[in-house]
This record gives structure tokens, C-alpha cells and sequence, in this order.
């Protein structure tokens, strides 16, 4: 049987509004932060709010 690891990642990134000036910006930063998660192995799960799950095969 499989098993995984979890991990909660708090992220204050605000990307709703692409009329936000900082979009470009901000949306830059979460791209290198999931990538940066994504080479240590962590797959996003889902999102709620600024929290972010994570999950990765043991």
C-alpha cells in the first residue's frame, strides 16, 4: 500500500485581481514557490484561501 506525507504551506499571495498592479509580480513568486515544492516532490492538493496543501509518496 502507499503511503504519503502531507504539508500545509501558508502562502499570503493575492492574485485574484489581475488589475492588481503587482500581478505579474506576485504570480512570479507563487510559480517559483510551487516549482521549488514540485522538485522536492510535493504535488499540490488543493487550495483554501492562502493555504496550500501538499502531498508527496513516502
Amino acid at each position: 500500500m502507499k503511503k504519503f506525507e502531507y504539508r500545509l504551506e501558508e502562502l499570503h499571495i493575492d492574485i485574484k485581481s489581475a488589475l492588481n498592479p503587482a500581478y505579474t509580480e506576485l504570480h512570479d513568486q507563487l510559480e517559483e514557490k510551487l516549482n521549488e515544492l514540485g522538485k522536492e516532490g510535493w504535488r499540490l492538493c488543493g487550495v483554501n484561501g492562502c493555504l496550500y496543501y501538499f502531498a508527496r509518496e513516502l
